[in-house]
């Protein structure tokens, strides 16, 4: 299995996971692993992904045109990953 580092958490969000991973009796990893499987098979039922952050986001909204150009960006090609050697 493959590792993966998420930087730049909210300590908000840290803590609520957290407290997710303790009352569900899983470690940090594993709670972050159980709720990305959700969120992926959510992404699988036909939900925009301007919808799922807006449900993410909470008070924070994103301007309609922001979730426009989110769900057209979900059809561009991929782009080269970022070089950091220069």
């Amino acid at each position: 299995m493959g590792d993966l580092l998420i930087r730049d958490v909210p300590e908000a969000m840290k803590r609520q996971l957290q407290e997710s991973a303790q009352r569900n009796g899983r470690s940090l990893s594993e709670e972050a692993i159980e709720i990305l499987r959700r969120q992926i098979a959510t992404e699988r039922s036909g939900v925009s992904a301007g919808q799922r952050l807006r449900a993410l986001m909470g008070d924070e909204r994103l301007s309609d045109d922001e979730v426009d150009a989110i769900a057209a960006s979900r059809h561009e090609p991929d782009r080269e990953p970022p070089r950091f050697d220069r």
